[in-house]
């Protein structure tokens, strides 16, 4: 991490709300989704409303960037499985507790006034749009609130972190972008954004394997799908989300739009990748989760330009957000740079 003087409490505020907004893993989910979803409506009704568009992008990035990721940095830090570091780039939380940017009763802030935000946009929607779309708008708050918080803790509980938080979660963001602009839910739609969730639920296990022996530690513990299948089954489960995810594209590719060729394209080498990251080496997964995640959304964001060509702009936009996460949270070049080789050095071993 870039050093900030300690004096400089109002900088060292604004980096840990930037890095607990946690823009990388936001790429990939929910503004991917709302992307993909906005696409395959313009296709469906043959026009875009920027306005709701952005609408939509607000509350996914509201909810997963700083309602959900607030909560989950709270309680996992709580039951220790955040406290040791022990160098992780990406997972074990936004890190900002051990750097000590930011406490408790910050995040809870984030927590509330995000949640302020989200309840406002809501309202909006429901004036405006549907009654019927505050339904989509609560259970995706709600899947986020309990994939940390007690008593439900699906993250806390194998397979529940993915199907009851996840993969829901991604659903209905991208569901949401296609319904506020259609007023509809749609087939396609559905399947669209199945194939876009499994690829994030996929990139969720691979965001585990390094935390496994502190989640199995935690108290409570963290029973995640990874701490409870192994190393092993765990690979071949996400492998299989992904492969399915890749399918499920070329299925809508043949038969609705080749646009989604694109979505296949991108998903294929993702799936060879989840069967061959090494969960316990450092570089293997953080590198490959970085992969993934470029993969990930290159796939969605490729399909929804194909479909929607006036959204291309959303591409260099996601490149920026990406680069600038990156440039902020500032990890090692040979974590950093997923697919260029960086010499190992003895203190680069050392240190991993």
């Amino acid at each position: 991490m870039a050093s900030i003087p300690p004096d400089h409490r109002w900088e060292r505020k604004a980096k840990g709300w930037f890095l607990e907004f946690r823009l990388i893993p936001v790429l990939l989910w929910s503004y991917t989704a709302v992307v993909l979803g906005t696409a395959v409506a313009y296709v469906a009704s043959g026009s875009l409303n920027p306005l709701w568009f952005v609408v939509a992008l607000g509350l996914g990035a509201l909810i997963q960037g700083w309602e959900t990721h607030a909560i989950n940095e709270i309680y996992d830090w709580r039951s220790g499985t955040d406290q040791a570091d022990g160098g992780r780039a990406l997972s074990g939380g936004s890190h900002v507790r051990n750097l000590g940017l930011l406490g408790e009763r910050d995040l809870w802030w984030i927590f509330a006034i995000s949640s302020v935000a989200v309840a406002v946009l809501t309202v909006w929607v429901v004036i405006e749009r549907a009654l019927w779309l505050a339904f989509l708008i609560v259970a995706g708050y709600g899947l986020g609130l309990a994939y940390t918080a007690p008593p439900v803790s699906t993250s806390y509980r194998p397979f529940a972190g993915e199907w009851l938080g996840g993969f829901p979660g991604v659903l209905l963001s991208g569901l949401g972008a296609y319904a506020i602009q259609t007023l509809s839910i749609s087939l396609v739609a559905t399947t669209a954004l199945v194939a876009h969730a499994l690829v994030c639920t996929a990139m969720l296990v691979v965001h585990h394997y390094l935390d496994e022996p502190m989640d199995a530690g935690a108290t409570p513990p963290k029973r995640t799908t990874v701490v409870a299948l192994g190393y092993t089954n765990a690979r071949r489960y996400a492998g299989i989300m992904a492969g399915i995810a890749a399918a499920l594209y070329a299925i809508i590719g043949a038969i609705v739009h080749p646009a989604f060729f694109l979505g296949a394209i991108f998903t294929v080498p993702a799936a060879w990748i989840h069967f061959h990251i090494e969960p316990t080496d450092l570089r293997s997964v953080t590198r490959n989760e970085l992969r993934v995640i470029q993969l990930g959304v290159a796939a969605g964001l490729a399909t929804a330009v194909g479909l929607a060509p006036p959204l291309w702009p959303l591409l260099p936009i996601a490149a920026l957000g990406y680069f600038a996460h990156l440039a902020v949270a500032a990890p090692p070049p040979e974590l950093a740079r997923a697919w260029r080789k960086v010499p190992v050095t003895n203190s680069d071993s050392r240190r991993s």
